[in-house]
């Protein structure tokens, strides 16, 4: 089913989904008040997903003031956009940014591909609530609401959206413990789960593939989930399996946002594991047919066909009870080591995210000890070649030596099925990446970092044409806006908030490998974060003009 198709049959609105019209606020401006920036001649695809066209933007107060012919109005800054495609500022719907902006708030390697807000606390992982007050890159947090006011105190350049995580949650009533809550205890995480919506949280987050969150059954995530509807939010998930239990965990995630009543979001969809390849051929009529039914269900998807994640990811779900601490003596156990390398390689019953690895196709992507850090962007196999070993020993020795904090690259999806998905008229782009700077180079990270949304256009969409530029700009901008219920963001509409990327179409294009991929994109001119220029031909002007955004459903 195309988004023609979709139109007619009323899947999506023309911007994505239905926002009331009231909830556009214009500002009270004097026609004869100077513009603060007009963006001239530029060619403006608007992300609606409706055909381009030539015209003025007249910029007042962080809002587009104008749309039109604008020669010879008064202005006190011009940029020439002749021959550049003006488009609103990219949603980046799916991001592990959370910690790196309070480090780092230029999000340079966010803003500098063009995403001017960020979706964070994705994948059940927030950095609140906390059980008792903790550090949290130099700042103390417990509540939701304080890591929301740490952004808004450290400034920053782009804005952000954050998503309340499931597993950190479930930790924070419940420690890592591999049993049902009491009802006590849920009364407790959804307290939570309100206290961050009425702090500005746009919804929950779940990490099914991770304990403590694969511990958990469907209707707890329910009863969370209709907090977090009741309060205007969204439901994001990385569902309990992407491989085998594909199907059953779209299944579930549709049921979380039918019973839940909100919109909901499936996470970077994917089939993994080449046993699982062709297998969304399943359940993308799955989402359109839910659609149908009157869910919002939409997904984001990253243009590569390898994902990211920690390496204790490829461990069984129950070596993870009580924590890191308690997997790793689990792991220098002789005998429950044995268990989990067998388990590993062949899988288990009660694995539903299991699939077969090719030691190399995974790649590392950082490392503390000064003994391990030679690995960093080598395979797991290289490793285990190099030592003489297995390349599941090489990978619990990996685990042992680096505490469990060593990251990998997996190289677990088919190229054609990656097309699929990011062409299909419900999918959103979003790099599940994070914010970096390239000045600071450390680790291997995922090239989706610095070039995520520069590859869909240059090479998904200018190159390989599997997408029109106003379908591409729409996936990443009106759609997401919609999703999270920004009412005012990821359109160029008068009175919009002024989120606005210049690029010249044939040019643009990311330039960050997997080899070498602490490298900035090429093709963006200007990239402006409420009506500032942050980006100016490559420079980052220092702006700290974003703003926390929260949901404005009507």
């Amino acid at each position: 089913m195309n988004r023609r198709e979709l139109l007619r049959g009323g899947l999506l609105s023309a911007a994505g989904l239905a926002l009331p019209a009231a909830l556009f606020q214009l500002t009270a401006w004097s026609a004869d008040d100077p513009f603060d920036l007009v963006i001239a001649n530029g060619t403006l695809v608007d992300g609606t997903g409706e055909k381009r066209f030539v015209a003025d933007l007249g910029l007042r107060a962080g809002r587009i003031a104008k749309i039109g012919n604008l020669a010879g109005a008064d202005a006190k800054q011009t940029l020439d956009a002749t021959g550049r495609i003006v488009s609103p500022g990219f949603i980046d719907i799916h991001t592990h940014s959370d910690r790196t902006l309070l480090n780092d708030p230029k999000a340079k390697s966010g803003v500098r591909q063009g995403a001017t807000t960020h979706v964070v606390g994705n994948c059940g992982a927030s950095p609140a609530p906390l059980s008792q007050p903790g550090q949290v890159a130099g700042r103390t947090l417990q509540s939701y609401g304080d890591f929301l006011d740490a952004v808004r105190e450290s400034g920053v350049s782009i804005n952000v959206c954050g998503l309340v995580g499931h597993n950190t949650v479930r930790e924070a009533v419940m420690g890592m413990q591999n049993r049902q809550p009491t009802e006590v205890e849920l009364r407790k995480m959804r307290d939570l789960v309100d206290d961050a919506m009425k702090s500005g949280a746009v919804g929950l987050s779940t990490g099914l593939v991770s304990p403590p969150g694969s511990w958990s059954k469907t209707s707890e995530i329910v009863e969370l989930a209709r907090v977090a509807g009741r309060r205007g939010g969204m439901y994001a998930s990385h569902m309990r399996g992407e491989a085998s239990t594909l199907v059953d965990s779209v299944r579930e995630a549709l049921t979380i946002g039918r019973e839940g009543l909100l919109p909901v979001e499936i996470s970077h969809h994917k089939a993994a594991g080449r046993e699982n390849w062709g297998k969304t051929r399943q359940t993308l009529p799955m989402i359109e047919a839910a659609v149908r039914d009157g869910v919002t269900a939409r997904l984001d998807v990253y243009p590569y066909r390898a994902g990211s994640a920690g390496l204790s990811q490829l461990v069984p779900p129950w070596a993870h009870e009580g924590g890191s601490g308690t997997m790793l003596d689990r792991l220098k156990n002789p005998e429950t080591r044995a268990r989990i390398a067998l388990e590993m390689e062949d899988g288990a019953p009660d694995w539903p995210n299991f699939f077969h690895i090719d030691w190399d196709d995974i790649q590392i992507t950082t490392a503390t000890t000064q003994g391990n850090r030679r690995w960093i962007g080598k395979k797991v196999g290289e490793v285990a070649r190099a030592r003489g070993c297995s390349g599941v020993e090489a990978c619990i020795d990996l685990l042992l030596e680096e505490r469990a904090s060593i990251g990998m690259i997996n190289f677990i999806m088919d190229e054609d099925e990656v097309r699929r998905v990011l062409s299909h008229p419900l999918s959103m782009i979003g790099s599940d990446g994070f914010a970096l700077a390239a000045e600071k180079a450390q680790g291997s990270p995922h090239p989706r970092c610095y070039g995520c949304f520069p590859r869909a256009l240059g090479m998904y969409c200018r190159d390989l044409k599997l997408f029109s530029l106003e379908t591409a700009v729409h996936k990443m901008t009106a759609m997401p806006a919609a999703q999270l219920g920004l009412a005012d963001r990821g359109v160029l509409r008068e009175g919009a908030a002024a989120d606005i990327v210049v690029f010249e179409f044939d040019r643009i294009i990311d330039k960050a490998t997997f080899d070498s991929p602490h490298q900035y994109p090429e093709g963006i001119d200007w990239v402006l974060v409420n009506g500032e220029v942050v980006v100016d031909h490559g420079r980052h002007t220092g702006a700290k003009a974003g703003r926390v955004l929260s949901p404005q459903r009507g």
